[in-house]
């Protein structure tokens, strides 16, 4: 792999380690030193493409390899648009070949194929299905809405959990030094043996009850979003219908030869005998020589006793 380097002045990582490279449409990478400069005026050339560049357009590059940033942006900008779900479709093949056309078309605009055309053929698209673009777009902003509440709720009784916690284990340590504040008194006012008194002491703060988690007074919902469609469910009802059970019936092999012993009789017929045995692996995992032999016997005898016809 090339060593990461800007386009205008040659430098790289291994020369500089602070270097912040940053890319633009046409993939090529510059340092942010060489970006100030070569577009002072806000738009310019790309040193090596001679590409019109804007500067507002260079972003951080996150990848290694430039062009692989260069996808990820492309990809985002066009799934903007093209945002057509399953259900949008009349059938599955239908909505395989739409997302095979998206794939050709980011293919086309990060390797610069028919570019133009490409172009056409999005705003073409844009033109055709305007008001299905803005329906997803709001469907997609209103779920993205909904999980946001969802985390925030989640992140809300999180803390309300911890400072439960946090309060019970503060009390806990409150009685603990309450409990040492009478020991010194009374050692210091009492003549009883000092020993029975740290005993008793010391019973009592083991008898300080540990803080358990308390069930919250107020319980949050997760299950639903702000639409009111629960979490993980689809909102269409899936009818299931019951059939019929499933009764297993023994494979008939039509072998077209003299029949073949069973797996029962390999052992005593010879048939095992120059053949390995299953090692514990293959135990452990439901292999069983004697299926082999088995199946190998079969492929010898078969179609022994057929005949060629001579038609078709």
């Amino acid at each position: 792999m090339e060593e990461l380097a800007c386009v205008r002045c040659m430098s790289s990582k291994f020369r500089n380690p602070n270097l912040v490279f940053s890319f633009n449409v046409c993939g090529h990478t510059m340092c942010a030193n060489c970006i100030e400069v070569a577009f002072m005026k806000g738009s310019g050339p790309c040193p090596k493409c001679l590409i019109p560049l804007r500067r507002n357009g260079f972003k951080l590059q996150q990848f290694e390899d430039a062009s692989i940033d260069v996808e990820v942006e492309t990809r985002k900008k066009i799934l903007q648009d093209f945002n057509k779900t399953e259900d949008d479709f009349e059938s599955l093949d239908d909505y395989n070949d739409y997302l095979i056309e998206i794939e050709d078309i980011i293919y086309n605009l990060v390797r610069n194929i028919n570019v133009i055309e490409t172009k056409e053929r999005i705003d073409q698209y844009k033109k055709e299905n305007k008001e299905i673009i803005m329906r997803n777009r709001m469907k997609s902003k209103r779920e993205e809405q909904a999980l946001d509440e969802l985390i925030e709720e989640e992140k809300m009784h999180t803390q309300y959990k911890r400072d439960e916690v946090l309060r019970d284990e503060a009390e806990q340590r409150t009685k603990k030094l309450r409990v040492d504040s009478e020991l010194i008194d009374s050692l210091a006012r009492s003549n009883s043996d000092a020993r029975d008194i740290v005993n008793t002491y010391t019973h009592k703060k083991e008898e300080i009850p540990v803080p358990k988690p308390k069930p919250i007074s107020k319980p949050i919902n997760f299950t639903k979003f702000s639409t009111g469609v629960k979490f993980n469910q689809s909102s269409i009802s899936i009818s299931i219908k019951e059939g019929p059970l499933f009764k297993y019936e023994p494979v008939s092999h039509q072998l077209n030869g003299p029949s073949c012993p069973d797996i029962t009789q390999l052992d005593s017929l010879g048939y095992m005998k120059y053949i390995r045995r299953e090692s514990s692996q293959e135990l452990a995992g439901g292999f069983l020589i004697k299926t082999s032999c088995l199946h190998y016997v079969q492929e010898c005898v078969s179609a022994l006793y057929e005949r060629k016809t001579g038609k078709v």
